[in-house]
């Protein structure tokens, strides 16, 4: 028991916020703050063997292709109209691990979210139901951020 619970008591439902989307309530377990770093952690780390894949493809065609206006291919990368394919993927992998980082901190009416896929989202909810769900998490777990960094 910790110190606090030996204080006040069961105090887990402070650690789980609610919302509701499209009629559905939604509970989310508030993650603590080395939690929510390790979290952190995860969506940075993009697997590499994916990146060269999704790379790989969304290259293909310009690397056969000499002299398209906008499009500069380099030795690593190709740049298009300014922005470089790594970082786009980059940006797109992250994006597909904060989902499933988010995903996992709902509380299941049954079974576990530990072992879900951003396959297993992706064919169930579109991308539009994604970020609003990224969204609603977010604002429960760290409720007034999103005020917070316009500042």
């Amino acid at each position: 028991m910790t110190r606090l619970s030996s204080a006040f008591g069961e105090t887990t439902n402070l650690r789980t916020k609610t919302f509701e989307l499209a009629g559905h309530e939604f509970k989310v377990r508030v993650p603590l703050s080395k939690e929510l770093d390790d979290i952190q952690d995860r969506i940075n780390k993009v697997d590499a063997t994916e990146f060269k894949i999704r790379f790989d493809k969304m290259t293909s065609t310009f690397r056969n292709v000499s002299d398209v206006e906008g499009v500069v291919v380099t030795d690593d990368d190709v740049i298009v109209e300014g922005r470089s394919t790594k970082e786009l993927v980059q940006t797109i992998l992250q994006m597909e691990n904060r989902v499933v980082e988010y995903i996992k901190l709902l509380v299941p009416v049954n079974g576990t979210l530990d072992d879900i896929t951003y396959e297993d989202i992706e064919a169930e909810w579109p991308t539009a139901v994604q970020l609003e769900m990224l969204a609603r998490i977010s604002e429960s777990i760290q409720p007034g951020y999103k005020d917070s960094r316009k500042n």
